[in-house]
């Protein structure tokens, strides 16, 4: 039931904004140097379906902005909370009082640190990026392990919602965070880490904002290396009829995806064109490699803006057909069948960030966690199931979903709200995604994270005990349920 109400989204377009930047005076002791609020006070999410006009919007530039930011939100009796870039597209970051956008936060510092090695600490707008090329000019060159598919993301946004990469054993990428500072209810920086206090740790690792402005985060990295990514097609029904599948390619690969555009096998003239025993799936390893990459950067470059271009032309065709359901089959076979089988070699964070970021296409985006069975049995279920459901659907004139289907595996967290935390629900969303259409998720996610919530809820009344960032009414409810229990 709850993957059938997954299946209902549909695209969504964003309009953007435009801030300006200023020096406000407040009063005669404090002095913000961040953001004047915008003309018409209003800011709109990732994918245009969130519409928001606060009180006021800040674009701060120094982590003394950040705390006089919070000492005014004190004063005057306001909440806060904070904006990034990237594709979240739910609450989070609505509120009525003080918006935050944190993206001229962007200065990197490279660092030798005596226990972890080689670290990187980035202010809390870097875009993913800035983050890479910063590592890869470093001497020696640099990288993180892994990284969500698209450079756009900015650092505290990805680690806020414990967003991830494709490698399984990377996890989350909050997992490669040795530390991080953020400025708490008090106006005052405190800093977050597994030698400081483990606990308080693992709640800041996929912290929602919860706790307060990030300011910087200090990542884990090693010598750049180089991963071999390979993609093949095969038939769907018979790849995923044998679990086995999935399990030889996970153990022999450092990371995969598994892709489905749906019903990429469609044939108009079959006497019966919707039959899923023609739909092929797409295969997707990284193997990491000595072999030398086969594309200098310019080149990546210009492939990159190739791809840009195709990615638009997608999205404008698709969009143009949702008042025409019927013929989104034929579209996606035809967008599909353009793809073939291809080995290449990359630097790590470009075998990562395969799929160039286009801002202009604004196709929605909802992901599900479960735990994996020892055998996989389930994960091959699971998608099965997504392509039968599709199918029905489509057999009652339905065609909810119109892009690609992704599945990754990848390792479970200690971090407490992180919706791969090492424990065994049936199922959780992706906070930075679609959820909240979901019927009954709330007391769901209240029940299914009972226990994480009230061992975060410890750490989040010390560092915000006047809830000043804690202005989100999906959470307010799934908490204030979890903590009654």
């Amino acid at each position: 039931m709850i993957l059938k109400h997954i299946l209902s989204c549909s695209l969504i377009l964003l309009i953007l904004i435009v801030y300006e930047s200023v020096v406000v005076i407040i009063d005669k002791d404090l002095v913000i140097r961040s953001a004047k609020p915008i003309k018409n006070k209003t800011w709109e999410n990732w994918n245009g379906e969130i519409h928001i006009s606060p009180n006021a919007i800040f674009e701060p530039f120094t982590l003394e902005d950040l705390k006089d930011i919070v000492k005014l939100a004190k004063i005057n009796n306001k909440t806060i909370r904070c904006a990034a870039q990237g594709h979240t597209a739910s609450s989070l970051s609505v509120t009525e009082h003080y918006l935050v956008v944190v993206t001229n936060l962007n200065k990197v510092k490279v660092q030798n640190h005596p226990k972890y090695g080689w670290t990187v600490t980035a202010e809390a707008g870097t875009s993913l990026s800035d983050l890479d090329e910063t590592l890869r000019n470093h001497d020696p060159p640099l990288t993180l392990d892994s990284e969500p598919l698209y450079n756009t993301f900015r650092v505290s946004g990805v680690v806020a919602v414990g967003a991830h990469g494709a490698k399984t054993s990377s996890g989350i990428m909050s997992d490669q965070v040795c530390s991080m500072k953020i400025v708490t209810g008090s106006g005052k920086v405190c800093e977050f880490s597994e030698e400081i206090n483990k606990s308080e740790f693992n709640a800041a690792k996929v912290n929602l904002g919860l706790l307060g402005i990030i300011y910087s985060l200090t990542f884990r990295v090693q010598p750049m290396y180089n991963l071999r990514m390979t993609d093949i097609f095969v038939p769907a029904n018979e790849w995923l009829n044998n679990p086995q599948n999935i399990k030889n390619l996970l153990e022999s690969s450092d990371g995969i995806s598994i892709a489905y555009w749906p019903f990429n096998g469609f044939n108009h003239s079959d006497p019966n064109p919707l039959d899923p025993s023609r739909d092929r799936i797409e295969i997707t390893n990284w193997i990491r490699t000595d072999e030398p990459v086969n594309f200098t950067q310019q080149q990546l470059k210009q492939s990159y803006e190739t791809q840009r271009q195709g990615v638009i032309q997608q999205y404008k065709l698709i969009s143009s057909n949702l008042q025409n359901p019927d013929a989104i089959p034929n579209i996606t076979a035809t967008l599909f069948g353009s793809f073939g089988n291809a080995s290449t070699v990359f630097q790590a964070p470009d075998a990562i960030h395969y799929v160039a970021s286009e801002e202009s296409a604004k196709f929605d985006f909802v992901e599900i966690g479960f735990k994996i069975e020892p055998d996989f049995s389930n994960a091959a279920a699971e998608f099965s199931y997504v392509i039968q459901t599709i199918y029905e659907f489509a057999r009652k004139g339905k065609f909810p979903l119109n892009y690609i289907a992704d599945f990754r595996i990848i390792k479970s967290t200690e971090a407490l709200l992180s919706f791969t935390f090492n424990h065994d629900p049936e199922i959780l969303p992706h906070w930075g995604k679609r959820w909240e259409f979901i019927p009954n998720v709330k007391s769901y996610l209240s029940d299914v994270l009972s226990n994480q919530i009230k061992q975060f809820e410890k750490v989040r009344a010390k560092y915000d005990p006047d809830k000043i960032f804690f202005d989100n009414k999906s959470l307010q409810d799934i908490f204030s349920r979890a903590l009654d229990s």
